[in-house]
C-alpha cells in the first residue's frame, strides 16, 4: 500500500470510528489495538479495551446523544499520526442541548496514532463541560472570582428560570445529581414536597409544582451569601388549582453551591398553611 493510500485508509477508519461512536456501535473496538492508550480530560489515561469501555460508560451517563460533524473535519497527517479538528454537538443527560454558541462552541481535537490499520493511541482534547454548567470556572475566566460570586449567580439563575417558566430539565441542570433536597411538610397531603433524588427528582418537583400551583405573588426580600452558602428570604402567595385555596406564607430557601452546582437545598414555609389549602 502506498503512503497516500495508507493515509486515505486510516482517515476512512477515523470517519467510521466517529460514526460508530455517534450511533453507539461498540464495534469501533475492532479498529483499536488490544493495548490501546486513551486520554480524556478529567478521566485521565486508560490502557486497553476494558478501559475504553469504562470510559464510554462513564461519559454516557452525562449524555443523551452525541453527534460529530464528520464531513467538516480537518486532518493533519504526519507519519503514523493523524490529528483531527472538528465540531460536535449533543444533548446532556439533563436535557440541555449544546453547544450554546456563546460559551460552549463544540470544538474538539483528537490525536490518533496508528499501528498498521489499527489505532494504538487516541488522545481527546475537549472541554468536558459540554453544556457550560461549571459556573466557577466560567466566572473565573470571565473576570469574576470567589465562591460567593458563583453561589450568587447560581441562586439568581435558579429564581430567574423558575420565574420565566424555563423547562424543568433546565432548572434541574443547576443541581448536582447527588443533591440533598428536602422541603419539609405533610407529604401525605402535599405530594410535591419532601425529599427529592437527583436532577430527575428536581425536574419532577418543578413539573408537579407548576401543574398544581398557580403563583400569585413571589417577593424575595433578601439574598444573603457567604461563600458556598446562600439564604433567600421573602413572602409568597400561591393558589392551589384543585381547591382554589390561597397559600400565603413567609419563606426561606437555603442553598449550598459547590463547583457551580447546588449540592444542598432546603425550603422553609408555613407547612400547616400549605397542607390546609390542598
Amino acid at each position: 500500500m502506498t503512503e497516500n493510500a495508507l493515509d486515505a485508509a486510516r482517515i476512512a477508519i477515523i470517519k467510521a470510528y466517529f460514526a460508530k461512536i455517534d450511533r453507539g456501535d461498540a464495534s469501533y473496538l475492532d479498529d483499536v489495538t488490544d493495548d490501546v492508550e486513551l486520554f480524556f480530560p478529567k478521566f485521565g489515561t486508560g490502557r486497553g479495551k476494558a478501559d475504553f469501555i469504562l470510559f464510554g460508560e462513564r461519559l454516557g451517563r452525562d449524555l443523551q446523544s452525541l453527534t460529530h460533524d464528520i464531513e467538516g473535519f480537518s486532518y493533519i497527517v504526519s507519519g503514523d499520526t493523524i490529528v483531527v479538528e472538528g465540531r460536535e454537538s449533543g444533548v446532556s443527560a439533563a436535557g440541555i442541548a449544546w453547544p450554546d454558541g456563546g460559551i460552549s462552541q463544540g470544538r474538539f481535537c483528537n490525536v490518533f496514532d496508528f499501528q498498521g490499520l489499527k489505532m494504538r493511541r487516541i488522545a481527546i482534547y475537549v472541554d468536558p463541560d459540554f453544556a457550560s454548567t461549571h459556573a466557577d470556572r466560567i466566572h473565573l475566566l470571565r473576570g469574576k472570582v470567589g465562591p460567593g460570586d458563583t453561589t450568587r449567580a447560581v441562586v439568581e439563575r435558579y429564581f430567574e428560570l423558575l420565574s420565566t417558566g424555563a423547562d424543568a430539565p433546565a432548572v434541574a441542570a443547576l443541581f448536582s445529581d447527588a443533591v440533598d433536597w428536602v422541603i419539609a411538610g405533610d407529604t401525605a397531603r402535599v405530594s410535591w414536597i419532601g425529599r427529592k433524588v437527583g436532577r430527575a427528582g428536581v425536574a419532577s418537583f418543578v413539573t408537579e409544582l407548576r401543574e398544581k400551583i398557580e403563583s400569585v405573588r413571589f417577593e424575595r426580600k433578601a439574598l444573603l451569601v457567604d461563600g458556598h452558602r446562600a439564604v433567600a428570604i421573602g413572602e409568597l402567595a400561591s393558589r392551589v388549582k384543585s381547591t382554589g385555596q390561597l397559600i400565603e406564607t413567609e419563606f426561606a430557601f437555603d442553598f449550598t453551591v459547590e463547583d457551580g452546582l447546588v449540592t444542598r437545598y432546603r425550603m422553609f414555609e408555613d407547612s400547616v398553611a400549605v397542607a390546609a389549602a390542598v
